[in-house]
């Protein structure tokens, strides 16, 4: 194994993003802003990643113990196959929480026009 330096990770990233053919590992999307991705565990550079798949990736690997997730590949595995087969809603409910676009766009013009009732008031 080689110890990159500070110095050696632009080039390598460059490197390793042409074999990738300029897509993200993970999402394999274009890669605008490529980061070297690596295992925190052993430090092994793994492929170059988009950041925000780099920094979502790293909170799950450094993170996934205290939400009580004790297998990441496990959980990984199953939660691309999750959200794909709930892609539609297939229980037919709505968590009480969620908003749709209209909602939203109601409550905060419901929000200004206190606002203003308030300061016009003051």
């Amino acid at each position: 194994m080689t110890r990159l330096k500070q110095s050696d990770i632009a080039i390598v990233r460059a490197r390793i993003l042409a074999v990738q053919g300029g897509k993200c590992a993970i999402c394999q999307l274009g890669c605008k802003a490529p980061c070297l991705d690596h295992d925190h565990d052993t430090g092994a550079v793994r492929g170059v990643a988009c950041s925000g798949c780099n920094a979502l990736l790293g909170k799950l690997e450094n993170n996934h113990r205290r939400y009580g997730v004790q297998n990441l590949h496990a959980f990984s595995n199953g939660v691309a196959a999750y959200l794909q087969r709930h892609t539609l809603n297939t229980t037919g409910y709505l968590h009480p929480t969620h908003r749709t676009e209209d909602e939203k766009r109601l409550l905060k013009n419901k929000r200004a026009r206190v606002s203003r009732a308030k300061a016009k008031e003051a």
